[in-house]
């Protein structure tokens, strides 16, 4: 992949900043509890091997522990040290990553470690103190870490593959926010008894990592199998109908596009893409008007029941506003305001999915429409709704993500030779 000048600027003013720093404060490194530095560097290399791969991007580790503990008992430059091995060291054995990818991850990783360490020291932070003073600190010093490590990751993604950077930014704090909030009573109970009882208490982390890799896992197999299950009933659907075969994924596809365009969270993306996987699962008892020409003298009839039945079949998943998007993914921008604010999340949904599928079913002339029409049309016609049958935010959106070099928007000649293979 070919990244651009500011891409490749990002990456190398990162490195060059971890580089400046480590031998600029070279001498302030706490050399005498290289012991201890190795212990945390070892654990961070262990922490990081045991990384889950999360099917909807990255990873999932228990590392961010240690680096808040480290933010906790070492002085800033001795966590950029400590960080920054640890966690280059524990990317690069398991994945094989490039030079570049390594030191950047390791870099910006460190630095936010850093930064995060003088935070907690210049607003009093002493965990060998007693309780009260450094509690404020001990939130303020991992929230800097997790503001500015994803400040880093954002950089580099909205130069690498054209994301708007705040919202990528945004984005990314809100995703992960709440389970770093939630690692840091743990770091500070791991922190007290590293300074108030020994430095190998730090070994109580190693014991609980198999617990919290199996905990990841078993979370991310729930989300496995719940895709298994609405791919099931999509292909199922896609059966019954022909010439529908990849329309449910490329509305789906177009919309995490256009989700992630938005700055959208990944769960939220998440959540968006199953119901767009399901939008048309309801036509499985139309099939037969489909192909008697029946349903296209009741266009109505079939988009408000075979939305209703969707709705039903997806009611079944964890998440209400799944069922709530294929329900309401026909209506227009304007009747979903009466959606409770409290699901905002599907009105954000049901729009997206609105747009996403008006194009794609026009350009494969999908029901119902009878006939292929070709992109210019396609966006003109979305333009020309926009604000009245679309939201004005999603189609502007969508116009962002069709006006990249690598958009989603089919064409029909991939729609002919989609049936020239097999």
């Amino acid at each position: 992949m070919r990244f651009s000048g500011l891409a490749v600027l990002v990456v190398s003013a990162t490195i060059t900043t971890l580089s400046l720093l480590l031998v600029v404060f070279a001498h302030e490194i706490s050399w005498h509890l290289l012991p201890q530095i190795l212990l945390f560097v070892v654990l961070i290399v262990i922490a990081a091997d045991l990384m889950v791969r999360d099917p909807a991007g990255g990873t999932i580790s228990s590392a961010t522990t240690l680096f808040y503990v480290a933010i906790y008992v070492f002085n800033p430059i001795t966590t950029l040290f400590t960080v920054a091995l640890g966690y280059g060291i524990g990317n690069a054995l398991p994945r094989n990553w490039v030079t570049w990818r390594v030191l950047f991850n390791a870099a910006q990783m460190g630095i936010s470690a850093f930064v995060g360490a003088l935070v907690y020291r210049v607003l009093g932070g002493n965990i060998s103190a007693g309780f009260g003073p450094w509690i404020l600190p001990a939130l303020l010093g991992p929230i800097t870490h997790h503001l500015l490590n994803n400040f880093f990751v954002a950089a580099f993604l909205s130069q690498s593959v054209q994301l708007p950077f705040f919202r990528t930014w945004v984005a990314f704090v809100r995703e992960f926010l709440w389970s770093n909030l939630l690692t840091i009573p743990t770091a500070v109970l791991i922190g007290l008894l590293y300074v108030r009882v020994h430095p190998v208490s730090l070994l109580l982390f190693l014991v609980s990592l198999p617990f919290q890799r199996l905990a990841i896992k078993v979370y991310l197999g729930q989300r496995e199998t719940h895709l298994r299950i609405i791919e099931s009933l999509v292909k199922t659907t896609e059966l019954g109908l022909p010439g529908t075969k990849g329309h449910s994924r490329r509305v789906a596809d177009l919309s995490i596009a256009i989700a992630r365009e938005l700055g959208l969270s990944e769960r939220e993306v998440e959540i968006i893409e199953y119901a767009a996987l399901l939008h048309d699962v309801g036509m499985i008892g139309f099939d037969d008007m489909l192909a008697s020409g029946e349903a296209y003298s009741r266009v109505d009839y079939v988009l408000e029941d075979h939305a209703v039945i969707g709705a039903e079949l997806a009611s079944g998943l964890p998440r209400p506003e799944i069922s709530e998007i294929v329900r309401f993914h026909h209506k227009m921008a304007s009747s979903l305001e009466r959606m409770p604010r409290k699901r905002s999340l599907a009105r954000t949904g049901c729009v997206i999915v609105a747009v996403a599928e008006e194009v794609d079913s026009r350009i494969f002339g999908l029901f119902p429409y009878r006939e292929p029409q070709s992109q210019d049309m396609v966006l003109e016609y979305i333009i020309k709704h926009r604000g009245r049958l679309f939201d004005a935010a999603v189609v502007d959106a969508f116009l962002r993500v069709a006006s990249r070099k690598d958009s989603l928007l089919p064409s029909i000649e991939d729609h002919a030779a989609s049936f020239q293979v097999g």
